[in-house]
């Protein structure tokens, strides 16, 4: 752990400087890699304020506290950073371990459906199935145009998909090539 320690209006003594260390010794250990923390203690009238700030190389934890005590507020910063440490460790092995749906229910009727659409439902490990997930995303501006007109451009520019907004009506439509290279209109029904 590497510690910088600044002093606004008092003397940073080794007796600080230990405690600060001792203090933040527990935090270096629950998160397991090298550290860089930068202490800056002040004091304002009867106000002692510790602001500690931990860089590690994934992210960046902070705390700012203001007792009568500068000893208490460094120990109250510090179990602060232990929290943030926490949280911030628990919600990575939590984001590592998920693989699928929350919902039990869900990632049955997912895998179900996948076994069922492979024709092998006994057989197929629930374990081995990913559920289906969206793999990209378009963003389309509606323009209002004729079905002739979304044809035409959809011909033109090679996609296989246009969403327009009908000028007659002004309500949504979708153009797609069919596989056999005719193409299909949707009209839904709100």
């Amino acid at each position: 752990m590497h510690l910088d320690i600044t002093g606004r209006h008092v003397d940073v003594t080794a007796a600080l400087k230990d405690f600060a260390e001792e203090k933040l010794s527990k935090l270096e250990r629950l998160l397991g890699e090298p550290i860089e923390v930068h202490v800056v203690l002040a004091i304002e009238k009867h106000r002692h304020i510790a602001e500690i700030q931990v860089k590690t190389r994934n992210s960046v934890f902070s705390g700012t506290q203001e007792t009568g005590d500068l000893y208490a507020s460094i120990g109250e910063v510090a179990d602060k950073l232990e929290r943030q440490a926490l949280k911030h460790k628990d919600k990575m092995r939590d984001h590592k371990h998920r693989k699928g749906p929350r919902d039990p229910e869900v990632a049955a009727a997912i895998s179900a459906n996948v076994a069922a659409a492979q024709g092998d439902s006994e057989n197929a490990p629930p374990a081995a199935v990913e559920p289906p997930r969206i793999v990209r995303t378009h963003s389309y501006r509606l323009k209002p145009m004729s079905a002739e007109d979304a044809l035409m451009e959809l011909e033109g520019n090679g996609d296989d998909l246009l969403v327009f907004r009908n000028a007659a009506d002004d309500r949504v439509r979708v153009v797609y090539r069919q596989k056999d290279g005719n193409f299909a209109l949707v009209e839904p029904e709100f």
